[in-house]
């Protein structure tokens, strides 16, 4: 079965129950919508985009999961946020705060299905550079850059589905991010 659904839209949460109900019931859902755009200048529209579609959209879609996960007595919700919610970007503020928005929500949601006490796992995979349309650049990556920090989609997705089956609670894409994250943390922002 096949739905197209525009996250930003009232009716989202209504096509996806009734997805869900049309087979069922289903044990795993995976929110990957999301949207960015380089927006040095502020511009009201890009940003509001944005968040319309990595906030509010993807809320929606992860509070219809939760409550069919809670009222079924288990299932698996997995969110894809990105890197970029360690730090904002000034290229990129609205997308790096809705990122940031996107993990702390799902660790909320981790936490109500851990206090449930029904077996809901709750998934974040947090995505670096993976070349799809997806990824903005202002320019060309310098080849050495683009060979230790770009993901084929391939071995995204496959270091996605090694974390969807082992139902993990957290997950860098590719790896070498985790290694990135921890500097992140460990260094402040230059003055």
């Amino acid at each position: 079965m096949v739905r197209r659904v525009d996250v930003t839209q009232a009716a989202a949460a209504t096509i996806l129950e009734e997805l869900i109900q049309d087979l069922g019931g289903v044990d795993l859902i995976i929110v990957s919508a999301g949207t960015g755009h380089l927006n040095p200048d502020l511009n009201w529209e890009l940003d509001l985009d944005t968040v319309r579609v990595n906030v509010v959209g993807f809320m929606a879609m992860t509070q219809v999961a939760m409550r069919h996960f809670l009222k079924r007595g288990r299932g698996h919700l997995v969110g894809i946020s990105s890197i970029a919610a360690l730090r904002g970007g000034r290229r990129a503020a609205a997308y790096a705060a809705s990122k940031a928005f996107q993990s702390i929500y799902l660790d909320g949601l981790r936490d109500l299905a851990r206090h449930s006490g029904r077996p809901i796992a709750v998934t974040e995979v947090q995505p670096g550079f993976v070349d799809t349309a997806m990824m903005k650049t202002d320019g060309p990556i310098p080849y050495v850059v683009r060979r230790f920090l770009v993901s084929s989609p391939t071995i995204a997705a496959k270091q996605i589905l090694r974390a969807v089956q082992k139902r993990a609670k957290h997950a860098y894409i590719t790896r070498r991010y985790g290694f990135i994250a921890f500097i992140l943390r460990l260094f402040p922002r230059a003055g």
